[in-house]
């Protein structure tokens, strides 16, 4: 029998790409429903969780094989690596709301209460739309603005969104109890430990058994949720926190290595080189030539 390739888009109907750190996208339903005659079929999406909040309208969202009914006004909180899909009523309106795991892990680690929302799929009835209206257009003012501080206040109306979305949560009924949802937690408990150990180049088999599950599981969530390996997060955090280094910092190149736990800062040179694709110091001239340049432009009129 051939196998069904379920598709994986970065938003529906773009190609896969990794999501920034703290990548943040708001559009609404009709965008891509009305074009596709009100009917998305199903997919996933690697490392992006998604709200959708319905204030006309309706449909069914079809999450791994389940199928559940919604009425606006509503929400449906869906975890990265779910398959899921919607048939919407002709003409319902409302917004879609996209997050990356990194930026929501960050927004957890103020407020841990925030942390159960996208262990599974879950439908929201008892939505105080007159309470989230407002919110979601201030974050899409700061979405589609260039103000001051401008990252900072995403993180804090994202936030305000966010903790609407867990009251509402308490007292709904049971969620449907879709196995990315249990990926995703250990995709997320994964994530706090890379965060914790990343410098010290700690092996894959001390992260699994710190977490208390075997490789082969830990493999499967990161497959499920991010469309990667263990070692590729790992990577990436290292990779990531090398390039603040470079950026934001004077300090040499071996230091950096030594502080991201390599033992030979060569090593790490040709590691960052085959990763990012210049050599650590090519990176560091390059970002700070292009800050310079930002500096100088015009701004306007």
């Amino acid at each position: 029998m051939p196998t069904t390739v379920v598709p994986r888009f970065f938003l529906y109907g773009e190609p896969p790409r990794a999501p920034e750190d703290r990548f943040l996208h708001m559009e609404e339903i009709d965008d891509r429903a009305r074009p596709a005659a009100w009917r998305i079929l199903p997919h996933a999406h690697a490392d992006l969780h998604q709200v959708l909040m319905a204030r006309s309208g309706g449909g069914v969202i079809e999450a791994e094989g389940e199928t559940l009914a919604f009425a606006a006004p509503a929400a449906l909180l869906v975890p990265a690596g779910t398959v899921h899909g919607f048939r919407f009523e002709a003409g319902t309106a409302g917004k879609v709301l996209t997050l990356s795991e990194p930026l929501f892990r960050l927004i957890v680690r103020s407020d841990p209460a925030l942390g159960p929302l996208f262990e599974a799929v879950r439908r929201l009835s008892a939505i105080d739309g007159a309470a989230l209206g407002p919110r979601l257009d201030a974050l899409a003012d700061e979405l589609a603005g260039g103000a001051t501080a401008r990252r900072g206040a995403l993180v804090a109306h994202v936030t305000l969104v966010l903790v609407a979305l867990a009251r509402a949560r308490e007292g709904e009924p049971t969620p449907l109890q879709t196995q990315p949802g249990q990926h995703a937690e250990i995709v997320a408990r994964f994530r706090e430990a890379v965060e914790e150990s990343f410098h010290t180049q700690a092996e894959l088999d001390a992260y699994c058994r710190r977490l208390g599950i075997t490789m082969g599981r830990l493999r499967l969530a990161c497959r499920a949720v991010a469309d990667t390996t263990p070692g590729r997060i790992v990577t990436d955090r290292v990779m990531l926190e090398a390039r603040r280094a470079l950026v934001y910092s004077d300090r040499p190149v071996c230091d950096i290595a030594y502080a991201l736990g390599f033992t030979d800062p060569a090593y790490f040179a040709r590691a960052f080189a085959r990763d990012v694709g210049q050599s650590p110091t090519s990176f560091r001239r390059r970002s700070r030539a292009m800050d310079a340049t930002a500096t100088l432009a015009p701004t306007g009129d």
